[in-house]
Formats: C-alpha cells, sequence, structure tokens
C-alpha cells in the first residue's frame, strides 16, 4: 500500500541530508512554514573568589558545562594546591566522577558521567585532598543537550502540537535517518519526526485524559549499537483543559492562535448511531480538519480526521472532537456541524463471487468488513437507461481507520472492466469508473490491498453522477 498520511512536513528549512521521511499520520496536512526561533537564556558562571595569598583555591574548569547523559573529561586546574594522588572531586548529585588523574599538583583531569536525572543549573565543585578541601561556587553548570526553539499549537490536553529541538552538542549531531522521540507519558503520542544535523521537527498527539505537567522529550537517534539519547526535561508543559459540549446542528465558535486547537465532546444516543461531525471556517486561508476520537480520548484509537468525519456507535459514550486549523492561518470563526441518524445496512454474506453479489440500491451505503486478507467482496446495482454515459462513484471509509482496501467496477456480464482497480493511495479509496456503457446491472469488487492486512472494518458507498 501506498499510505497517503495526514500531515505534510513542518519546515522547508528542516528537510533531512538525505531524503524525505515518512510522513505521520497527521503531518501530512502540514504547509512548509518558516521556523519561529527563541532565544537561549544565558546565564553567567562563577569567577574566582579573590582570596588570601597562598591559600589554595580553585582557578579554574573546562568545560565549565556539560551535558545530560554524556560521559566527558573536565579538567580542574588550581592555585597555591598540594593535590596528591589521594585528591577526590565531587560534582554533586547526578554526576558520577569515574576516574581522577593527577596531571599535576595544581592540575586535575576527572572523567565524569552525567545522568539523565540530574538536576540542570549551576552548581559547586568540591575538591578535598585529606584534610584540605576547596570549594568553587557557582562554577560549574549542567544543561539539557536539546533546545526548543519552535513551539506551534495548544499546549493542552487534546491537542495537536508541532515544534522544533535543535541539538545543541555540537558532538553528537542528529542521524538524520533514524530517530526516536518519546516522552514520560504514554499519553503523548508522536505522529512525526525529521532531522537534519542539528534541529529536528515533530508532531505530538496528545490525549484527552493528559493531566497538568512538564513532560521530558527524549530523543533517541543513531542505529542501534550507536545511539545518542538527549533529553530536555520539562520540555512538553500541558494544561488539562475540559471539552466543550457539542449538540445536534451548528456550534460556532473562535480560533485565536495559529496551528491552535479547540476540544469539544459529544455523547450520542444509547443506541446504534451513526453521527457525522463537519468542520467548516470563515478564513479562506486556513485548512480546517477535526480529529474524532472515542471515549478512552487516545489518539492511538483515533475514529477519523478530515474536514468531515462519520462515527458509528451502539451506546451513549463520548466522543471527543479536536478542531484543528492544518495550515496556521491565524484567527477564525469555525463551525461544527454534528447530524445523528441510524447506521446503515450490514453487508450481506456470502458475496465472494459476482454470482454471489449483495444487491444494494444505486445510492447507497453499506456497513461490511473484509474477514482477512485474502477474503473478496461482490455487491450489485441496476443502473437503468438515464445512466447511461454517467459514471460510478465509488467509496470507502471507516469502518476502521487502517481498513486498507481496493476497488473495481465492472459492466453486467462481471468481467467488462469500467475501472479499476483504484490506484491504492491511501487506506480508503474514492474512486470515479469509466461511463455505464448501457442500462442493466453495474458490479463493484472489493479487496484489501495488497500490503499487510491491518483491520477488517469498512463502509461502502457508492452513486451515480
Amino acid at each position: 500500500m501506498l499510505e497517503v498520511t495526514l500531515l505534510t512536513l513542518l519546515v522547508a528549512d528542516a528537510a533531512t541530508d538525505a531524503g524525505t521521511p515518512p510522513r505521520g499520520r497527521f503531518t501530512s496536512l502540514l504547509p512548509p512554514h518558516a521556523k519561529v526561533g527563541a532565544p537561549r537564556d544565558v546565564d553567567e558562571l562563577a569567577t574566582p573568589a579573590e582570596r588570601e595569598l597562598g591559600e589554595p583555591s580553585v582557578s579554574g574548569i573546562n568545560p565549565n558545562r556539560v551535558f545530560l547523559e554524556r560521559t566527558i573529561d573536565v579538567a580542574i586546574s588550581g592555585d597555591d594546591t598540594g593535590w596528591t594522588d589521594a585528591v577526590e572531586v565531587d560534582f554533586g548529585d547526578g554526576i558520577t566522577v569515574n576516574s581522577v588523574h593527577l596531571a599535576s599538583p595544581t592540575s586535575i583531569v576527572a572523567n565524569l558521567t552525567i545522568d539523565r536525572r540530574a538536576e540542570v543549573g549551576v552548581r559547586d565543585v568540591v575538591v578535598r585532598d585529606g584534610e584540605t578541601e576547596v570549594v568553587y561556587t557557582g562554577a560549574f553548570k549542567v544543561e539539557s543537550p536539546l533546545a526548543r526553539t519552535s513551539m506551534r499549537g495548544t499546549l493542552a490536553s487534546g491537542s495537536i502540537v508541532v515544534g522544533t529541538l535543535a541539538q545543541r552538542d555540537l558532538s553528537t549531531p542528529f542521524d538524520p535517518l533514524n530517530n526516536v522521540l518519546t516522552t514520560n507519558n504514554p499519553g503523548i503520542h508522536t505522529d512525526y519526526v525529521a532531522a537534519n544535523l542539528y534541529n529536528l521537527d515533530f508532531t505530538l498527539l496528545v490525549d484527552v485524559p493528559v493531566t497538568t505537567g512538564g513532560y521530558d522529550l527524549t530523543v533517541v537517534s543513531g542505529l542501534e549499537g550507536s545511539q545518542v539519547t538527549s533529553s530536555l526535561p520539562g520540555g512538553l508543559p500541558i494544561v488539562a483543559r475540559a471539552p466543550i459540549p457539542l449538540v445536534e446542528g451548528d456550534n460556532a465558535g473562535t480560533l485565536v492562535d495559529p496551528f491552535g486547537t479547540r476540544l469539544y465532546s459529544f455523547t450520542p444516543p444509547d443506541e446504534p448511531t451513526r453521527t457525522t461531525f463537519v468542520a467548516t471556517t470563515d478564513n479562506a486561508a486556513a485548512s480546517p480538519i477535526i480529529a474524532v476520537l472515542p471515549a478512552s480520548g487516545s489518539f492511538a484509537e483515533l475514529i477519523g480526521v478530515a474536514s468531515t468525519v462519520t462515527a458509528n456507535t451502539t451506546a451513549a459514550a463520548p466522543l471527543y472532537v479536536v478542531y484543528w486549523d492544518a495550515w496556521g492561518a491565524g484567527e477564525q470563526g469555525i463551525n461544527i456541524n454534528v447530524t445523528t441518524a441510524g447506521p446503515p445496512p450490514p453487508e450481506t454474506e456470502p458475496n465472494d463471487d459476482c454470482a454471489h453479489a449483495m444487491r444494494i440500491a444505486a445510492s447507497s451505503t453499506t456497513a461490511a468488513a473484509l474477514r482477512d486478507a485474502s477474503d473478496v467482496d461482490w455487491y450489485v446495482f441496476p443502473a437503468t437507461a438515464e445512466d447511461v454515459g454517467k459514471v460510478v462513484h465509488v467509496r470507502t471509509q471507516p469502518g476502521d481507520p487502517t481498513t486498507d482496501t481496493v476497488v473495481e467496477v465492472f459492466g453486467s456480464d462481471c468481467t467488462t472492466s469500467l475501472g479499476g482497480p483504484s490506484p491504492d493511495f491511501a487506506y480508503h479509496e474514492d474512486f470515479y469508473s469509466t461511463p455505464i456503457l448501457a442500462a442493466g446491472d453495474v458490479y463493484v469488487k472489493v479487496t484489501p490491498s495488497s500490503a499487510a492486512f491491518t483491520t477488517p472494518n469498512y463502509e461502502l458507498v457508492v452513486g451515480i453522477e
């Protein structure tokens, strides 16, 4: 299957050095936009304090800044020190001193490993040799190797967030082709990652139940055996929010921030129901998208994402709707229209060949399923004399978001092709036949994609146009 995902590359100048990575399910909807950089705070480290002549002291540390999750040699120099092989150094919690090498009575080289959980910021360095202890106050700083240079979207539960991370440790550039971005909350999903040597673009999907907090961003870059891990503690601040209730009919609102989201909920009746959500906007530069989630509020169980999404339910459990402007047009009036109806009729088995095709109306929707990778579903409907010269419009839709289908259309003998197989550009098909040649039965054949079989359920929508 040639999968079409749902969001485009995030930033034009963040294209990879070695080709374009696979697109995420949401990221193929984004336009190329310029990065929005944020200046990095610079804070001064301490300089050596004035001292009494002949009093031992630490006069310098090089380097005096280190990154989390790195192992590095650090040189410590002293004035009026008489350090011996018994010398010890202490950089505080979260930093392991692997070895200390005495280069001279006034020079030490310490090999350090900085833990990922070490507290970032300025700290003291203590050097002890027997009864002598010298402290270099505020002389050393632990930093994250990642900087958040851009973050767009609403930083809240039930949202879509796009951004860019910069690699500050120039000795460990990103592998442009092999990167995994994670957080320390399982309710935050990575939709997309693309990197060059020192910048990594991403799209994150934040589930509805995610609570308020600052969540870590961690990038594992490189092939197995040579991977480098870089973390940004608290790099994703999220605020929990309550969804806005939807009612049947129109639901107007306002979206203010570019790439922002609004979170809604709708509870269908406690019976089999087909609910259709349609998103519109008054901003011609916007691209309104809604993601519909089940009662779990999890993007991992996404029902659908488009400007129009239909959900079939059997009970009064809430559906969550996330409105998102994928083009970042800024302030806009928005509307979500909600309609409910009974579910479509189910497929009738067996319909595995032309002779047993299920008879349907010429304009109809059928709830169907492909049992396995070898299943075939046949449908038949009548074309009248007035339909000659018109085309058959065949669509498949969820069902399941990842049911991957291919469709074909045939004349009344089941062998004369009226078009197909469909090109299989996406999980679901939107296919037009060639013109109908004569009045009589028209057949539609639905098969699984040649890609790996995933989920069974789909809806077949046919019409003559």
